[in-house]
């Protein structure tokens, strides 16, 4: 990817970078952020670091719900952090990881999973309070 803000990262980008990622042993350090930013925590799957990206994910959401300052900091910490280990591997400075395409699937489902589980939580929580009154 290359400056365009018109370009995204899609689905497909990321599972294609992950096999030449896993063929050249490089990491496109402009993947892992934009994936980052489209789905909060995918760079650092992409990087082969899935935990972290979970906790990014989570950190975020939580963030979010708790202040949005907060979590959009960490979302964009998270893009940050996906772009400089990126780079780091690629320099050597950071080990290298394996990117598995399985696990940037697996990653996605957690994403709508935990999307849609927030999303029923706080539906639920708004009916709770209209019917205490509270809204």
């Amino acid at each position: 990817m290359h400056g365009d803000a018109a370009e995204r990262v899609s689905l497909a980008d990321a599972l294609r970078e992950a096999e030449v990622s896993r063929r050249e042993k490089k990491k496109n350090p402009a993947i892992a952020a934009g994936l980052s930013l489209i789905f909060n925590g995918l760079g650092q799957a992409y990087n082969g670091q899935f935990v972290r990206g979970v906790l990014v994910l989570l950190g975020s959401l939580l963030g979010l719900f708790v202040m949005i300052v907060p979590g959009v900091a960490i979302w964009l910490w998270g893009g940050y952090d996906a772009y400089r280990t990126a780079k780091g591997m690629n320099e050597g400075l950071v080990p290298y990881r394996e990117t598995s395409p399985l696990a940037i699937v697996a990653f996605v489902a957690v994403w709508a999973v935990t999307i849609f589980a927030l999303s029923a939580a706080s539906a639920m929580l708004l009916v709770a309070m209209g019917q205490q009154g509270m809204l």
